[in-house]
């Protein structure tokens, strides 16, 4: 009779998370597993068949956390800008998993639709809510989404680089103003001055821009 494990699968993978979360996800390894479960490396192996299938369990794990902090969101209104606030608390409080489930290389060359293909963020979640709060068309709910989510990728980014972090009351604030600004933009159906690619500042078409550029004093 074989021996009995002396992990369960669960076990195994709620400290494969943990040990993540500690030190990072190139620290996944069996013999760093193995070390931090107080074993070797081998018990890994009696529930996994090799370290890729935990690897991916791991992932299953970060997304159900990920996917816990955004269904907050249905709580509250709006529930758009909580899930943004949520990405970014998630951000804040759980980095290495941020950085598992979105700070992987994907495919060369991927964009913006394929990267939202193959990370789990839910996009459908986002455009649902648009759609029924704001009383969007679905090409409306794409664009909103497209620019809120590349925004408040940024903050997240910002924070799990510890380049800078930010307060409730200041992400509220950044997300509310691209918000608003990008209404502004859906509304008015002009698409002229955000297809613009600046010129050279002595040539014709830099001087027209030039002349042309919005004036913030203007009422």
């Amino acid at each position: 009779m074989p021996p009995k494990p002396k992990f369960t699968r669960e076990q195994m993978i709620t400290a494969a998370t943990e040990l993540i979360e500690e030190r990072g996800y190139k620290s996944l390894t069996a013999r760093e597993l193995g070390k931090y479960l107080g074993s070797s490396s081998c018990p890994i192996f009696t529930l996994f068949k090799d370290m890729d299938e935990l690897k991916t369990e791991v992932k299953n794990r970060a997304v159900k956390v990920f996917n816990d902090y955004m269904a907050v969101a249905e709580e509250y209104f709006p529930a758009y800008k909580k899930r943004g606030m949520q990405w970014v608390k998630f951000a804040t409080e759980q980095p290495s998993l941020f950085r598992l489930l979105f700070m992987q290389e994907t495919a060369s060359n991927a964009d913006f639709d394929a990267a939202q293909r193959i990370i789990p963020f839910g996009k459908q979640n986002d455009i649902d809510i648009i759609m029924r709060d704001y009383n969007a068309d679905r090409e409306q709910a794409e664009r909103l989404f497209r620019q809120m989510w590349t925004y408040t990728y940024g903050l997240c980014a910002l924070v799990v680089t510890k380049v800078c972090t930010f307060t409730e009351t200041e992400i509220a604030g950044n997300l509310g103003e691209i918000f608003t600004g990008m209404i502004y933009v859906i509304k008015s159906g002009n698409a002229a001055d955000e297809l613009i690619i600046p010129a050279d500042a002595t040539s014709d078409e830099g001087e027209a821009l030039a002349n042309r550029r919005p004036n913030l004093s203007e009422k």
